[in-house]
């Protein structure tokens, strides 16, 4: 019998893993009759860049979604929908609720998780931002806010509901802070007379946002912000919420901001399990040399948000975000098949072009290549870039005719699914 091919797991299909699914399935294994799994807790992929406009309602789950089973079929690889709980290294073997996935090469790049600091009460009280399901979660929050402040019966109630509170000013805090202002103080008003003005604070411990920017970048982003009405509180720690209230800590000593809606966009961390599998970790992520193996396992790599990587020019990790994700999955599964090949493997270096973020009402930050713009020039090659990237022809005709649409016609301000607690 012939030998079998190469059994290759990938855990998480977020940027970095589906980047490493569909480069291993398009690559030279597939003449070594080699195999590949992917394997996520959902069946779809969601493209993360957008969710702040999910959460506006300027567009759908549908727009940033895309079916892993789909993807399968037209690269080549194989999914399956479980929830990984550990691994066998001995025995190499990927352990889930449904079943064991024997490996030969394994990438792990299951993504992270909201972190609160160890602070219960922020735990409770502040909505994530991480999933499609959260940004539809927020957008319902601020419609429905909208609703019950017609009904409230004093203006310190209608207040508190029309007062939202957002924990971070990095890219998504920046980007949803822009959407919610734009929600609640441009498009719901007309809808809603009778409610009072909204107030959008965002909130952050360091003394600009966007802190991995350039500074003067970052400072037009500020003011930018500033003019739309946000409330940008820096060197302000978020140390307590209630259900009424959030308590900010700031150079002014300590306030309390009346509201019912805290979201969170303020630090993730890899998922707990990922501490338990017996692999080498710093700061809650795994360690991994400079091509991305796992420390002392070299058959195993990590890479996105689950890996901790050294970035020596900065003198920091790498940023968790979408591109560097995409580069590091990449490496990773050509590293794979330099191991299976018998060839050198290389170091990764990122390939990181630019940042870019939305600032609403068509503005954006831009830092590519050196370039610096802000403005509506910015915000067209946020849109021409996210478009471009965007996974699947079908999502991309969807939100290209959805952004003609939303010129045209008022947004969707139903709120049809429950939100949590």
């Amino acid at each position: 019998m012939p030998e079998a091919g190469p059994r290759i797991v990938i855990v998480g299909g977020g940027f970095a893993g589906l980047y490493a699914a569909t480069h291993l399935a398009r690559s030279e294994l597939i003449h070594r009759d080699a195999r590949i799994t992917l394997v996520d807790r959902k069946n779809y992929f969601t493209f993360t860049p957008l969710l702040a406009e999910v959460a506006a309602g300027t567009l759908l789950r549908e727009h940033v979604t895309n079916p892993y089973r789909v993807l399968a079929r037209q690269y080549g690889f194989d999914f399956v929908r479980d929830e990984v709980s550990g691994l066998d290294l001995k025995e190499k073997t990927v352990i889930g609720g449904q079943g064991s996935y024997p490996f030969d090469y394994l990438v792990l790049a299951a993504g992270a998780a909201p972190t609160y600091f160890g602070n219960a009460d922020i735990e409770e009280r502040a909505l994530p931002f991480t999933t499609v399901d959260d940004a539809v979660v927020i957008r319902n929050r601020v419609i429905d806010s909208f609703e019950r402040a017609l009904h409230a019966p004093t203006d310190e109630e209608r207040t508190l509901e029309t007062t939202f509170v957002i924990a971070g000013a990095g890219p998504a805090g920046v980007e949803l802070a822009s959407e919610i202002r734009h929600l609640s103080q441009g498009r719901l008003p007309q809808y809603f007379q009778g409610a009072p003005p909204a107030r959008v604070v965002l909130a952050d411990p360091g003394n600009r946002i966007l802190r991995a920017w350039d500074a003067e970048l970052a400072e037009a982003g500020r003011d930018r912000l500033c003019s739309y009405g946000v409330d940008v509180r820096l060197n302000t720690h978020i140390v307590a919420a209630s259900e009424d209230s959030v308590t900010l800590d700031g150079p002014e000593g300590r306030e309390d901001i009346p509201t019912k809606t805290l979201v969170w966009t303020a630090g993730t961390m890899p998922a707990s399990w990922v501490g338990s599998l017996g692999l080498p970790t710093e700061r809650g992520a795994l360690e991994v040399n400079e091509f991305l193996q796992v420390k002392g396992h070299p058959h195993i790599f990590a890479v996105g948000d689950v890996s901790m990587l050294m970035d020596v020019r900065a003198e920091m990790p790498f940023p968790r975000v979408a591109p560097i994700a995409i580069s590091q999955g990449v490496r990773a599964a050509g590293n794979i098949e330099g191991l299976v090949f018998g060839r050198p493997l290389e170091a990764y270096h990122a390939h990181h072009a630019g940042k870019i973020v939305s600032l609403g009402s068509g503005m954006a930050l831009v830092d590519i290549l050196g370039i610096r713009l802000t403005g509506r020039l910015a915000w067209w090659i946020y849109r021409t870039a996210y478009l471009l990237k965007l996974v699947g022809m079908k999502n991309k005709v969807r939100v290209l005719l959805t952004f003609a649409l939303n010129r045209v016609f008022d947004p969707d301000i139903a709120s049809p699914i429950s939100e949590r607690v």
